[in-house]
């Protein structure tokens, strides 16, 4: 799953990444990011495997389990973290894993920790923190089954 997908970047290399049989399922706010990603898909021969999905600026919105979301970028821009992170953690089979990159930028260090805690109190658990160029990054697994 590519939450705040925008135009796609990620979720069309998710969509090579899963294969024929595997599904991505991509979730913006903003309908014209989805159209976008559409398009792309359809030309890049990956429409089949992108499930495109229009949230709520409070909610998510699906009932598909995935084993993998990315939360790109967009974390600071969630209303509510506590909700949207506990809204991932029951999307996620068990075991699932959840990416966090967030601007190093724009997020400060003591306010990528806090998201790392509210992360820790719904029921994730951070197992690496991966470097990303000019980002704070945390892959977070499911820790309840």
């Amino acid at each position: 799953m590519d939450l705040g997908c925008g135009p796609g970047v990620f979720s069309l290399a998710m969509a090579e990444m899963v294969g024929e049989t595997g599904k991505v399922v991509s979730v913006d706010i903003q309908e014209e990011m989805l159209q976008m990603l559409k398009r792309k898909s359809a030309q890049a021969g990956l429409g089949s495997r992108i499930l495109v999905h229009k949230s709520q600026p409070n909610k998510i919105g699906i009932s598909e389990k995935v084993d993998f979301a990315l939360a790109f970028y967009m974390v600071h821009e969630v209303p509510n973290i506590e909700s949207f992170l506990r809204e991932v953690v029951m999307l996620l089979k068990p075991h699932g894993k959840l990416l966090i990159v967030e601007p190093m930028f724009h997020v400060s260090k003591s306010s990528f920790e806090e998201t790392i805690r509210v992360a820790q109190s719904v029921g994730l658990r951070p197992i690496s923190w991966p470097k990303v160029f000019f980002s704070r990054a945390a892959l977070l697994q499911q820790s309840s089954i």
